[in-house]
């Protein structure tokens, strides 16, 4: 009867029923009747003590305190929950999947609330940075606003989580390559590991050229100024900003200058066929000067990355 009247969202209703605290089960279904409710100060106050006593419905209990705290945006507190749930050493799959969902939920929430009350480049811990980089799923708006953060701090103290980042093939290659930028800029002298597509890569910061310092950058986009620049402005750009991500995309691996040709070629053929522009191989062999079973070599490259 009691789950009949919370599906209806009859809740005050329920809760005249749910008059025994010593029953687990019923301190959980009373917070959920006040969290539908929007009962928030209450349901918090209760939450703190219907966690310590749960047991059988402990991680219901956390995962709706968590909604509580969220709505009432005491963001710190849930965050803080949540990474002690998921540090523990076990911990239900299907429970620690809602938390990692959680997680990430609470980080951009926070964030917002941040920048909202005008706060910028404080709004995660270095805890928090420190998690966003060592967990194996985590949202890429969460990574992306982190490692911003990052350009702003001392990442000496977060050398062992960017070490671990950059050496997980599964992490996206993009990213390894704006952590290694931030470690260039601040002239970290320490051999790494980089693996991108399971090829790995002795990296120095303090030795290693930035990305688009590097002479591929610039002879690739001379070559595309040379066929587009006039023809096809808005094309040209297009071609730019896809350099610049194919760049960052295979670094630190050696370009041959023999295929900066092939990339060029390769990269407007590509974004040409994108917008619907009719536009032939054997036009992009003679505009660029270079043979098509290059070019098709870099597409195939291009169309497996990711953007």
């Amino acid at each position: 009867m009691i789950e009949e009247l919370i599906q209806a969202g009859q809740y005050q209703e329920a809760l005249t029923y749910l008059n025994n605290l010593d029953d687990e089960q019923v301190r959980y279904l009373r917070l959920v009747c006040l969290y539908g409710m929007q009962e928030l100060k209450q349901a918090q106050r209760e939450a703190m003590k219907a966690k310590a006593l749960a047991s059988e419905t402990y991680y219901d209990v956390v995962a709706i305190y968590v909604s509580i705290l969220k709505d009432l945006e005491e963001y710190e507190e849930a965050i803080n929950m949540i990474v002690e749930e998921l540090s523990m050493p076990y911990i239900p799959y299907q429970y620690e999947t809602v938390f990692n969902t959680a997680y990430d939920e609470l980080l951009l929430a926070k964030q917002e609330a941040n920048q909202g009350m005008g706060i910028k480049n404080t709004s995660f811990s270095e805890e928090e940075i420190e998690n966003i980089l060592i967990k194996e799923d985590i949202s890429e708006d969460l990574l992306y606003m982190a490692i911003e953060q990052l350009e702003a701090m001392n990442v000496r103290r977060m050398l062992p989580a960017i070490r671990q980042f950059i050496k997980n093939n599964d992490k996206p290659d993009f990213a390894k390559s704006l952590l290694v930028e931030i470690m260039i800029d601040q002239e970290i002298d320490e051999d790494m590991e980089l693996v991108k597509n399971h090829v790995s890569y002795d990296v120095n910061p303090s030795f290693a050229p930035h990305v688009l310092g590097q002479e591929a950058s610039y002879t690739i986009s001379e070559l595309l100024s040379q066929v587009l620049e006039d023809e096809n402005p808005s094309l040209f750009q297009l071609c730019l900003q896809f350099l610049d991500f194919y760049l960052y995309q295979v670094y630190p691996q050696y370009i041959d200058e023999q295929d900066y040709r092939p990339i060029a070629g390769a990269i407007h053929y590509h974004l040409a066929l994108l917008q619907y522009i009719d536009v032939e191989i054997e036009d992009i062999e003679f505009a660029y000067n270079c043979d098509k079973e290059d070019v098709y070599r870099i597409l195939k490259v291009i169309q497996g990355i990711e953007y």
